[in-house]
């Protein structure tokens, strides 16, 4: 990727002022009193800032810094929710209305009041159908919204839903700056490069391909953050990023590649947290390829996967092969499904139960005269999906598959993707705190770009919706097990590994970094930097 290097140096040593080689000269107390800034070296680049429609990990991570949700998980071990933008709320006895009641303290960055009209808007947004809302199925059993008032909004539930608070807990965007703003222009727009939130940061800077820059708010109701800026660089390549890490470049490396940790865990300068970062590595098979119609295909193709081998060699042993896409200690995890082995010999059977077949023994089978051939889709220097398909190339070919790959970058790679334009390609992504596959894996998704391997079937479908129509926490698990089994009969993804993942901080730069299954910056506002004066 491209870096305007010399202009990046001069910016640098401008703005970091804390554990790097361009921090400031002088006393103690001028080093106290100089801004604090905590550098994160990251590897991917968000897609859009505007909550709305944006649906990149990293972009999520930005926005819960930025923008306030009505209600939010809290800390551990139960993580039940808490208030955020609101301060209250109540159920009705039938449990189809939700009223919340708003703080009268919390302002927009650029100093307007956030009110229940901005919440009426941004539920606006996300359920229009012209509006590429990338969590529409929590909004769906939503009947209509109100305000009552300006602190006051009342939600309508077409029947009782399973989870009201978690239907209703999305970033809320102000009616102020975009309602004026047509839903078909929400992404190019200014505001998805350039937003105005109301939490604890705001956005100072987004150069592309190289940083992501924010400030403490000073207006923000829960208490400035004692760090005045963060720092988020964008570096794709690992290796150029551990380095940065290692010399001070960067003082958190998100998502460390674990093949250093046994290495780098050594380091005195370095502090590691580890712990799951709720998400999962598959292999996805486009549901649209007629080869992988068939169950029997993708089971197959899993069998033939030494995943084990994956998480040892290319994560140094860290991480779990799982059955399904749910991050374990969840408490939706079914404890006794055990993933499937790997067995190519057993996938060879399968394959010829399809009617895959190498009958003229060139090494690849052949079914009505079409090949078992397929091509993966990856995103650029990504080093672990490019081993994760080196290996399976080699297994697949023993197996008489022909496998090849093409590399795009990440913006080009994610209009694949939401096009549906590929036949399988390696990812991972984050599972909630509250254990929902609707917008991934029904049939109902398959328009939106959400579901990109276009799976569903009428036995998982029914599962999920019946699942969501139960309040009871303990017996809507029983179904989300019931809906783990078919999901391994079927097999609508390769799930890789459930990971885990190590934080590392230099050591010196901030007294508390807490961490928790949230996320690596959920309570980085209240992080302290070592020896700042915050009298």
């Amino acid at each position: 990727m491209r870096r305007r290097r010399p202009a990046w140096i001069a910016a640098a040593c401008l703005m970091v002022t804390v554990g790097t080689g361009c921090a400031p000269s002088g006393t103690d107390e001028s080093r106290r009193q100089a801004p604090s800034t905590f550098v994160v070296g990251v590897s991917a680049e968000p897609d859009y800032l505007n909550p709305i429609i944006s649906n990149s990990a990293f972009s999520t991570r930005l926005q819960e810094l930025l923008f306030l949700r009505l209600a939010e998980f809290g800390p551990p071990p139960d993580y039940a929710f808490v208030p955020q933008l609101a301060e209250s709320w109540e159920l009705s006895d039938d449990g189809l209305d939700l009223t919340y009641r708003l703080r009268t303290d919390v302002t927009w960055h650029d100093g307007v009041p956030t009110t229940a009209h901005d919440v009426v808007f941004t539920f606006d947004l996300a359920t229009n159908e012209a509006v590429a809302f990338p969590e529409r199925g929590r909004v769906r059993r939503l009947e209509s919204w109100e305000a009552l008032d300006d602190r006051t909004v009342r939600f309508r539930f077409r029947e009782r839903s399973w989870e009201p608070i978690f239907d209703t807990q999305i970033a809320i965007v102000p009616k102020h700056l975009l309602a004026d703003v047509p839903v078909t222009e929400l992404a190019g727009n200014g505001f998805s490069r350039r937003p105005v939130g109301n939490g604890p940061w705001k956005l100072r800077d987004w150069v592309p391909e190289q940083r992501v820059v924010l400030e403490a708010y000073d207006g923000w109701h829960g208490g400035r953050p004692a760090i005045d800026r963060l720092v988020f660089r964008i570096i794709p390549e690992e290796t150029t990023l551990r380095t940065e890490l290692l010399t001070g470049g960067v003082h958190l490396y998100d998502r460390f590649p674990n093949k250093f940790f046994r290495q780098d865990s050594q380091n005195p300068e370095l502090e590691f947290q580890r712990f799951s970062d709720r998400g999962y590595v598959y292999i996805g098979w486009n549901h649209a390829r007629p080869m992988f119609a068939d169950p029997r295909v993708r089971r197959a193709l899993t069998l033939a996967t030494d995943r084990r081998t994956i998480i040892d060699a290319f994560r140094d042993g860290f991480g779990e092969v799982s059955a399904v896409p749910l991050f374990q200690g969840h408490p939706d995890f079914h404890p006794d499904l055990a993933p499937l082995p790997f067995d190519p010999g057993q996938a060879a059977r399968l394959l010829d139960e399809a009617g895959w077949t190498d009958r003229d023994q060139d090494g690849i089978r052949r079914k009505d005269g079409r090949r078992l051939a397929f091509k993966y889709m990856l995103i650029a220097n990504n080093e672990i999906s490019e081993e994760i398909a080196t290996l399976t190339h080699a297994q697949f070919r023993k197996l008489g598959i022909e496998v090849t790959s093409e590399f795009y970058e990440w913006t080009v790679y994610l209009e694949r993707l939401r096009a549906k334009r590929f036949d399988a390609t390696i990812l991972s992504r984050v599972g909630e705190m509250i254990f929902d596959p609707e917008d991934t894996f029904h049939s109902r998704s398959i328009p939106t770009e959400f579901n990109d391997i276009s799976f569903g079937s009428a036995v998982t479908d029914s599962l999920i919706d019946l699942a969501k129509s139960m309040a009871d926490r303990s017996e809507r698990r029983r179904v989300w097990w019931r809906f783990q089994e078919e999901f391994q009969k079927l097999q609508p993804i390769t799930v890789l590994y459930v990971s885990e993942t190590s934080y590392p901080v230099r050591r010196g730069i901030v007294d508390d970094p807490i961490m928790d299954l949230r996320g690596p910056f959920y309570q980085i506002a209240k992080w302290h930097p070592v020896g700042k004066d915050t009298r």
